[in-house]
């Protein structure tokens, strides 16, 4: 959606907050939002791979941004990026801090000659698009953008969009900035933009989001990270249904659009040889060859044959450190290339 002249992409819902003025970023409309399961509509509102996009007609642009309010060990301050197009900012304008107190965030207008030389990316971005992307662990609030800009033209952003589901993982759980998460590493490798839904410990495959997923006109190929946040809370029978359903319902409405599914990464479960975690890996594997029955381009992948060591791990044992990202980026965008992306 527009935005003062800027364009605020992956965003599907603003919420006024009349106590400080400005917009609560959501990703995706607030009818759906409401029925999704409690965690996941408070989880629904961090702005995962969200960005504000924009190209510079003056020297310098200034964002008013906020991160809301943090409790118990969460972090006042969240780290967001700034790229020219494809490429990472350099020190002068990127990494950024955006605290829980109104932030202004001054970006100067960089000297694009020497990229815009180089061969453009396949499926990329124009190296005049600044992208600011925004703290992926977190929600965030924008009150205004100062500066003269305009949006970027559909011939400026990759033509193609890669839409992912999943846990906390999915959602960039532990990675360093929001370009060290898998799914933004995937998307990059494969020449796509991003529509990230992972959902931080929610990840219940709620009915209304998949129907929201499954209208969705948008997303040209699709990645589902089932199973790891109802390990606890569900029997393996449970999981099979929900998830059948899950990826029935998109299936259903966009047959022709590829899907990829996988399930748990290593993590320390496995380490500690947790039946439970194979049987539900097992459960996900059964569910989608009984789709792939019913519709073509769906494809499955264990969760191990994509990161499958402790040492893609970070501190709690759970959740990927940045080499494992990057790990689960080459061999997902590997998996996904030989299935012909």
């Amino acid at each position: 959606m527009e935005f003062e002249q800027g364009l605020l992409y992956h965003v599907d819902g603003l919420l006024r907050d009349e106590a400080w003025g400005d917009f609560i970023i959501s990703r995706i409309p607030e009818s759906v939002r409401c029925q999704l399961n409690e965690k996941a509509q408070k989880n629904m509102l961090f702005a995962s791979n969200s960005e504000l996009r924009f190209v510079m007609e003056e020297e310098t642009v200034t964002i008013v941004l906020r991160r809301l309010p943090v409790s118990g060990q969460i972090r006042s301050a969240g780290i967001l990026e700034v790229f020219s197009g494809d490429y990472q900012g350099s020190y002068e304008i990127s990494p950024g801090v955006v605290g829980v107190g109104e932030t202004e965030i001054t970006i100067h207008r960089q000297d694009w000659s020497h990229i815009s030389r180089f061969p453009r990316n396949p499926g990329g971005f124009a190296p005049q698009v600044t992208r600011v992307l925004l703290p992926y662990d977190w929600g965030c609030a924008i009150r205004e953008i100062r500066g003269s800009l305009r949006p970027p033209r559909p011939e400026e952003m990759p033509e193609k969009r890669l839409l992912f589901y999943g846990s906390s993982i999915t959602h960039g759980g532990n990675a360093s900035v929001p370009s060290r998460t898998y799914a933004f590493q995937t998307a990059w490798e494969l020449g796509y933009d991003l529509i990230n839904l992972g959902s931080a410990g929610s990840a219940f495959m709620d009915q209304a989001l998949a129907e929201y997923i499954a209208g969705l006109k948008d997303w040209d190929a699709a990645v589902f990270e089932l199973g790891v946040n109802v390990l606890e809370e569900w029997t393996d029978r449970q999981l099979y249904d929900r998830a059948y359903q899950w990826i029935d319902t998109v299936k259903r409405a966009q047959p022709e659009k590829p899907v990829f599914v996988t399930d748990f990464y290593y993590n320390h479960y496995d380490f500690e040889e947790n039946g439970k975690s194979d049987a539900f890996r097992k459960k996900i594997k059964e569910c989608t060859a009984v789709l792939e029955k019913k519709y073509d381009r769906l494809y499955y992948r264990n969760g191990t044959q994509i990161m499958g060591t402790f040492r893609g791990l970070s501190s709690d044992g759970l959740h990927p450190s940045d080499a494992g990202h990057t790990m689960i980026a080459q061999n997902l965008s590997n998996f996904m290339r030989a299935h012909g992306l």
